[in-house]
């Protein structure tokens, strides 16, 4: 892989782990479980317009103002694949450490019918649900899918082929 698409993959994931972390331990006790997810959404999308970054600098500095949409997909997709998988190693150690912190959280604000819902859904759910590696595998797909999204974007604002 080239190293444009890892600079810009490492980039991307750093962000969005640094802005997860400081969702964790500067908003989510005081916005709860709603916003907390919303500000998480908005910091993954935000670490992923490292995409466009990297097909721009594929086009302007290595390939003489052209990039085709096939390009620039390929690329996109290499600098989200590296974006999730630095992701899914911060949603392991994340996970790993505070487990059940993070389950307690989820629960501080439910009402009494509502913990009691959220107790036998989460009895009725597979051991491994709430396992790091598989949080790790959750935050890559999620990742993956909202980078996706920003690609074919980004794909389609900067192509630019030699006819045009």
């Amino acid at each position: 892989m080239k190293n444009y698409i890892w600079k810009y993959g490492i980039i991307g994931g750093l962000i969005s782990s640094i802005l997860g972390t400081l969702n964790w331990l500067l908003i989510a006790q005081s916005v709860g479980v709603s916003g907390s997810q919303a500000v998480g959404y908005l910091s993954i999308t935000l670490s992923l317009l490292c995409i466009p970054f990297g097909v721009r600098y594929f086009r302007d500095q290595l390939n003489h103002g052209s990039v085709n949409f096939g390009q620039a997909c390929k690329i996109g997709l290499g600098i989200t694949v590296i974006a999730g998988l630095v992701m899914a190693l911060h949603s392991v150690i994340f996970f790993a450490l505070q487990k059940e912190e993070f389950l307690e959280w989820q629960r501080k604000d439910l009402s009494e019918v509502e913990l009691v819902a959220f107790n036998e859904q989460l009895a009725q759910m597979p051991e491994f649900i709430y396992t790091s590696w598989f949080q790790g595998i959750v935050m890559f797909v999620m990742v993956f899918l909202i980078g996706a999204v920003v690609n074919v974007i980004s794909a389609l604002l900067l192509k630019q082929d030699d006819a045009n």
